[in-house]
């Protein structure tokens, strides 16, 4: 009983293994995948050639006639019906595929054309952030210098719109909110998001120097008049002395 469950496993596990090897190729693929593009003929007559196509480099990858393959690049098989598998799929192989097949005589019984796109996973980024002296901060999204990915930005998990630079600028009272931040990147296959951090500066503000100088000015004039009263009512004093000497 034991000999027949494990036969039934690899059995299951074989045909599970068959049916992902023949999934249909999608437009936008993430690397690494296992997919298949799918030649189809006129009435589904059985072809005697193929000739598989990347057009986008002008090669040859696969070339099948009476039973034999002729020619056939890294990477790729040939299914039964003549459709064209990727074992893992690579970025170099993103682009254009052109099919022809033929029967005995040589007329062609079926052509067609796919394209596909190929993207790398998404990278988590690195997310960091640097103070100024007026307790401005500059949040810095890091992915790898990645031209394939599309930047967001988030707010306590919500997404600030139209902000799509790696670099986010905040005014110091921004940084006073103890608000957190956080990035994310994403291409059609993949997405990832920065983990969140507070952004806090330390140091007087902008807003805090002003009323220092505000402050500062304000004692500078206090002084200044009071030295003035001071000398007026010493000068008061004199003269006030001098006519009672005169007198």
């Amino acid at each position: 009983m034991s000999c027949q469950y494990s036969l039934l496993f690899l059995f299951l596990c074989g045909f599970a293994v068959l049916i992902v090897s023949k999934k249909t190729c999608k437009k936008e693929l993430l690397e690494g995948t296992s997919c298949t593009i799918k030649l189809i003929t006129k009435n589904e007559i059985k072809p005697n050639e193929i000739k598989w196509f990347h057009v986008t480099s002008e090669t040859l990858i696969l070339r099948w006639k009476d039973g034999d393959i002729k020619n056939i690049a890294e990477g790729v098989s040939k299914e039964e019906d003549g459709s064209l598998t990727f074992k893992n799929v690579s970025l170099k192989n993103a682009g254009k595929y052109k099919y022809h097949a033929f029967n005995v005589d040589g007329t062609e019984i079926g052509t067609g054309e796919e394209e596909i796109q190929v993207y790398a996973k998404a990278p988590k980024p690195t997310l960091t952030f640097d103070c100024d002296a007026d307790r401005n901060a500059t949040l810095t999204c890091d992915a790898e210098n990645r031209t394939d990915l599309t930047l967001s930005w988030y707010i306590e998990d919500k997404i600030i719109q139209n902000e799509k630079n790696p670099q986010l600028f905040l005014i110091f009272y921004q940084t006073r909110e103890n608000k957190t931040y956080s990035c994310g990147v994403s291409n059609p296959v993949s997405s990832e998001q920065s983990e969140n951090i507070t952004v806090l500066c330390y140091g007087p503000s902008p807003l805090d120097n002003f009323m220092v100088s505000i402050l500062a000015g304000g004692g500078a004039i206090l002084l200044l008049l009071s030295v003035l009263i001071i000398c007026t009512c010493r000068r008061c004093r004199q003269q006030k002395k001098h006519q009672q000497d005169e007198g």
